[in-house]
């Protein structure tokens, strides 16, 4: 057996990995079967536990909003019992004037419109007079005072308030003015050595507490509060208690008197089920009633009253069978979907495949610069049809890249990506040349005359520098800027950028003559040579940049092309003025011969004077 070369292993490797790539059909099918399986365990898993489920939330939603409902009576009747300490305390400090009956009648009003749910107020004083403010239905308080004694168990329950210690919930009574059952809340009001001075007791009307566990109107469900097992508290019937026979010996209607057919068989042999029963334990219970089934759920509340509360609410049971139904439903829809999905993802994954492996070809054109023949497919998929045309515009735009880039970068960003645009400090050869008077020279000439002129000038001196390896940097108006050694190191950088210097000379000369044979002025130019470190790589903002080299180099290589106005004479056309630092760059300086004795000349922002050699 033959051995195998290190350098074969890599090779054979990305060989296999490319035999066994998957066709993007293939990926695509698989990709939509293996959801299809997972999707139709799962809800094979959902159906098998839907039915002993969906009874459960039916009863965990009803449970919190009875949580919710417990919440919100407590929320607005403990703020009751809240401002009447706060009334206490104040009248026992001295605060309120309880001498005064209009101090007192203004502090419960003031107290009523903090507390919306108060039905009415009142302050019982030891002369046996209750201050009082209620609450009109139109909203007005009224404010009035009266006696104990001709109140209706007036003195029983300020004899309640004498011996208690603490703010507390009395037993419900009926109140005259209002015409209906009231909850009450009753304070002691002591001074700090105990002596009791008189007692406060607000009200809440039993319509303004059904309203707030149940403001709707209509819908199969209802909220409920019970007291005991039969004396309904608040309820949609009791948001108006009028035409229910209410008085003082019958405060309260029975749940057979709130015509409610639902809630007056509450009590009735509930309906045996498994899975409700384990579902509900001891939160509630399911009866019939009207040919169907409801589920009761309620929670005790002891704080309002001698009595304990039971807040409740029901729900039609229909409500979690038509869940089961719809999850059933759902179960066949989505089979059915899946298997439709199934198909079209294998006929547009064909579709698919055949428009990328277009862009794909398209692709591979670009990354080898054949720009030629437009390449573009129509598809039907949207994107696919937009990324064709985006390939198109890139073709176009790549070559337009090429005309305004240097090939050199073009190639070098292809071969380096990024790399090849990071900054770096390099040792250069910047070259800069400009024509001699062409501003008053192009103001003579028709604008595409003008313009004419300077492609076929710039053309000249193009060539030179790119078969001399130089990189044309930009065009200045009528000044090119050149480098040499800035987009890869170039150890005889100053060589070539003195060669292409020299042949610029002749190619210019030569123009010139052929320009003098047609009648046009000679092109006269400068062009200054100068060699140092500079920064090369991609200069500028975020959205614009350029590959350029700034630094110190660059500034003296224009002064010398500057300095080319004071050696160049009227009858010469070209001049080329190159540094010490160029020729010393060099690394065969012998093929320019004797060399001139060079002139010492102050650059501007140089501190020490330049050697200026003139080369042509």
């Amino acid at each position: 057996m033959s051995p195998i070369s290190e350098n074969s292993l890599p090779a054979a490797a990305a060989a296999i990995r490319r035999r066994w790539r998957l066709p993007m059909v293939a990926a695509l099918a698989l990709a939509f079967v293996s959801l299809s399986l997972i999707s139709g365990v799962a809800y094979i898993v959902v159906l098998a536990g839907a039915s002993g489920t969906a009874e459960r939330l039916l009863v965990d939603r009803a449970a919190r909003v009875v949580d919710g409902q417990v919440a919100l009576v407590r929320s607005r009747l403990d703020p009751v019992g809240e401002q009447l300490e706060l009334i206490a305390g104040l009248a026992a400090a001295g605060r309120i004037d309880i001498e005064s009956p209009v101090d007192v009648r203004e502090s419960l009003a003031v107290m009523m419109q903090q507390v919306p749910a108060v039905s009415a107020v009142g302050f019982a004083t030891l002369d046996l007079k209750l201050h009082r403010a209620i609450r009109e239905p139109d909203g007005h308080i009224d404010r009035d005072t009266v006696s104990l004694v001709d109140m209706p168990q007036g003195m029983q329950r300020f004899r309640q308030l004498q011996t208690a210690q603490s703010t507390f919930w009395g037993a419900m009574f009926w109140s005259e003015s209002l015409q209906q059952p009231v909850v009450n809340v009753r304070t002691p009001v002591r001074r700090i050595d105990n002596a009791f001075i008189g007692g406060l007791i607000a009200t809440v009307a039993v319509g303004d507490l059904s309203y707030l566990i149940d403001p709707k109107s209509g819908g199969d469900g209802g909220f409920f509060i019970l007291i005991g097992r039969d004396k309904v508290l608040a309820a949609r019937r009791l948001i108006d208690p009028r035409g229910l026979g209410l008085s003082e010996d019958h405060p309260l209607p029975t749940i057979k008197d709130v015509d409610d057919p639902v809630l007056a068989k509450i009590w009735d042999p509930p309906v045996r089920s498994p899975q409700i029963d384990r579902a509900l334990g001891s939160l509630g219970h399911v009866v019939e009633s009207g040919g169907r089934r409801w589920v009761f759920v309620y929670r005790e509340l002891k704080r309002f009253g001698p009595d304990p509360w039971l807040i409740g609410q029901y729900y039609p049971i229909e409500d979690a069978t038509s869940d089961l139904d719809r999850l059933t439903n759902g179960a066949i829809v989505g089979a059915i979907t899946l298997a439709v999905a199934a198909l079209l993802a294998l006929l547009m994954g064909l579709s698919m495949a055949r428009s990328i492996r277009t862009l794909t070809s398209a692709a591979e054109s670009i990354e080898h610069l054949r720009f030629d023949e437009p390449f573009h497919g129509r598809s039907r998929l949207r994107e696919i049809d937009d990324a064709g045309h985006s390939l198109d515009k890139a073709r176009g735009a790549l070559k337009w890249f090429g005309a305004y880039v240097p090939h050199r970068l073009v190639f070098r960003l292809m071969e380096l990506g990024e790399d090849a645009v990071a900054s770096r400090r390099r040792v250069v050869t910047v070259m800069f040349t400009d024509i001699v008077g062409f501003t008053p020279q192009a103001e003579d000439l028709p604008e595409q005359e003008t313009a004419d002129m300077l492609n076929h000038h710039f053309a000249l001196l193009g060539a030179c520098i790119e078969n001399d390896q130089g990189v044309i940097d930009k065009y200045i108006g009528d000044c090119v800027m050149a480098v040499w050694g800035g987009l890869s190191k170039m150890e005889d950088h100053a060589d070539h950028a003195v060669h292409a210097a020299l042949e610029m000379a002749r190619v210019v000369r030569e123009d010139n003559r052929q320009r003098a044979a047609s009648g046009k002025a000679p092109v006269r130019l400068r062009i200054g040579l100068h060699s140092g470190p500079v920064v090369v790589g991609n200069i500028g903002a975020p959205g614009r940049v350029n590959y350029t080299v700034v630094g110190d180099t660059v500034n003296v290589a224009q002064r010398f092309e500057q300095l080319g106005k004071e050696f160049l004479r009227d009858d010469e056309d070209v001049i080329v003025l190159a540094s010490g630092d160029t020729i010393e760059a060099m690394k065969h300086p012998e093929v320019l011969g004797q060399l001139p004795t060079p002139e010492l000349r102050h650059v501007k922002g140089r501190d020490e004077p330049e050697q200026v050699y003139r080369l042509v």
